[in-house]
């Protein structure tokens, strides 16, 4: 319950901080071991938050039900944050209530727990407040009775101070109906769709592309690049020095023989009774008929209900399995008890346990202890490369000294920091693996990296050559790109031409049709009606006629008319203006909350906490 309680409680609280306190920790200490007390994290002229109460309460957040998180990913994971937000907000409210004078009385927090439905329990047909579990939770949940009265103040106290700004009712109900019209509205247009010309008439001539150059320039410009030598480590590479004899499979084989097991299954029919004489009237029923499914369906159960294939002892509870996998033949079992109730089951089929021989699986456990062998081998190489590197060696050095066979030397020449490689001036995507890349710039120039595991049991060692500055491409140097781009804007213009006199010249009722177009989860329509196609759709005025470039073509349309749903749905509107209510209120409150911080000249000392960042400096 406490993690419960502390969510619900810091909710809000959360959203209003999380603008106020970023905080980003490498490492966390356990206190201060000088012995010398620490200032307070945060204060107000009334109220303090200790650096042992953040963290005492840290602490505690990292306490689940299968453990404590270890503190590195506690903090990864914003626990510490939600610690400082939480306290910060506390001592906030508590000094603002103190200012208003604003109190809880304790006739108030009695009746909120009293009628709290998570400490009730049913006596006597009624729903009374239960000591017992109350306190139970209050354990179960890691938190004082002190606390969860402390959490449950300042709960109440939140409201009391934000009581005035609640009682908004009629501020968004035009916004919710127009945003619900919005949402709802649908179109009926006309359009024809025009694939990119393949060719075009008009002559590109040498002072349209100077032209196109030099109001383009910007678009020829080549970014800061990076030539790089690479080492890639595999275990594949080490595949030719290991040997894996027969003993070996075999030793294997018979280590994981459950895992060429196919489990022994059986199919029979099986009815549940309430009460023994009835699984007993029935068994008699269908020893003597020997139709088991029309003697149910008798009983009104559906076959489908009574039917089961292909059943292993693991789908079973124990004392099922037990009597149904213990009758060596097919046939009617006497009725038999169970927690569930008085058992009547016919075993139809019976599939013996399988065993693949080890001749069928030996390529595959061969495989699997090639690969092994290979990870360790591996593992033992990347400590001796690591000091390879480290020594001084280059790349070459490093392959002729680390004796795995198949190394060799990578390049890349003319890389970007988006991952772009770069021929002839003209960019090309590459799909380098992001840690490579990222390396790749973090590297000086002639520097060997650490090795680097850019997949699962897969290293690199980069090496970065040299680098070569932005540079402004020459006209004669872009002249290629230049016709490029310029056919290419060329093309997309003519080809717009041409849909829009296509468009005009067909006759409307000879048009592409879509009736009632709607902003998500249309049907049946063409690939070209993705959600940016869509989406400037609706930016479209009706009867404008309008194109749209598309990957591979034109789209043109007009909008005909616009539809709405005639009756409005009351409880969609609720909830758009319930949801905007909550966005708005919790936007005040994080206005409030920033002018309460500077009212109160809230004081907040974080270098307790930073100090533990290098404990040994």
């Amino acid at each position: 319950m406490l993690r419960a309680l502390r969510n619900k409680s810091q909710s809000f609280l959360f959203k209003i901080f999380l603008v106020l306190i970023v905080i980003g920790f490498a490492a966390w200490g356990v206190g201060d071991l000088t012995g010398n007390k620490l200032p307070p994290v945060f204060k107000s002229n009334d109220f303090e938050i200790s650096y042992e109460q953040i963290i005492n309460d840290f602490n505690k957040s990292r306490a689940t039900n299968t453990g404590v998180i270890d503190v590195q990913t506690a903090i990864q994971n914003g626990f510490l944050n939600n610690v400082l937000i939480s306290n910060k907000a506390k001592l906030i409210i508590n000094q603002e209530s103190r200012f208003l004078d604003l109190n809880v009385p304790r006739l108030i927090l009695k009746r909120q727990i009293s009628e709290n439905d998570q400490f009730k329990e049913n006596l006597n047909n009624q729903n009374v407040f239960s000591e017992k579990k109350f306190n139970k939770l209050l354990r179960n949940n890691n938190i004082s009775e002190n606390e969860y009265i402390e959490n449950l103040q300042l709960q109440i106290l939140n409201g009391k101070i934000f009581d005035h700004i609640y009682d908004i009712k009629n501020y968004s109900t035009f916004f919710s109906t127009d945003f619900y019209k919005w949402q709802n509205r649908k179109l009926d247009l006309n359009y024809i769709f025009t694939p990119y010309l393949k060719k075009i008439n008009e002559p590109i001539t040498e002072n349209s592309k100077i032209t196109f150059y030099n109001t383009h320039k910007n678009n020829f410009r080549i970014p800061k690049l990076r030539n790089v030598s690479y080492v890639s480590i595999k275990p594949d590479f080490l595949y030719d020095d290991i040997i894996i004899s027969e003993e070996q499979i075999a030793n294997s084989y018979y280590e994981k023989i459950n895992e060429f097991k196919t489990p022994e299954t059986r199919s029979y029919f099986q009815v549940i009774f309430n009460a023994k004489q009835k699984a007993e009237n029935f068994y008699k029923k269908v020893l003597n008929n020997n139709d088991f499914i029309n003697q149910a369906k008798l009983l009104k159960f559906n076959e489908n209900d009574v039917k089961f294939k292909n059943i292993s002892k693991n789908d079973l509870t124990e004392n099922i399995k037990d009597k149904i996998f213990n009758i060596a033949n097919i046939g009617l079992i006497k009725p038999f008890k169970t927690n569930f109730g008085f058992h009547v089951v016919q075993i139809n089929k019976i599939n013996k346990e399988k065993v693949q021989l080890i001749n069928e699986v030996k390529d595959v456990i061969k495989k699997d202890l090639l690969y092994n062998s290979a990870i360790e081998k591996l593992y033992e190489k990347i400590e001796l490369i690591n000091d390879l590197a480290f020594s001084g060696n280059n790349l070459n050095e490093i392959i002729k000294l680390s004796k795995i066979k198949n190394l060799k030397i990578n390049k890349i020449s003319n890389i970007s920091k988006n991952g772009d490689v770069y021929k002839n001036f003209k960019p090309k995507k590459s799909n380098l693996n992001k840690k490579f890349l990222n390396e790749i710039w973090k590297l000086e120039v002639n520097e060997i990296s650490e090795l680097l595991e850019i997949k699962e049991n897969e290293f690199v060692l980069i090496n970065i050559n040299n680098e070569i500055n932005e540079n402004q491409l020459s006209y004669s140097d872009a002249e290629k790109l230049v016709s490029e781009k310029l056919y290419e804007k060329l093309k997309v213009e003519n080809t717009k031409l041409k849909s829009e006199n296509n468009f005009k010249n067909v006759k409307p009722d000879n048009l592409n049709k879509i009736l009632n177009l709607k902003r998500f989860e249309n049907k049946n329509l063409s690939k070209v009606f993705n959600n940016y196609v869509i989406n400037n759709i609706f930016k479209s005025k009706i009867g404008e006629l309008k194109t749209i470039e598309t990957p591979t073509g034109i789209l043109t349309f007009k909008i005909l008319k616009e539809n709405y749903n005639q009756k409005i749905d009351k409880k969609f509107v609720n909830q758009i203006d319930n949801e905007f209510k909550e966005n708005m209120l919790s936007d005040i409150q994080k206005y409030y909350y920033r002018n309460f911080e500077i009212f109160h000249k809230v004081k907040s000392n974080l270098e307790s906490l930073d100090s533990l960042l290098n404990p040994n400096q």
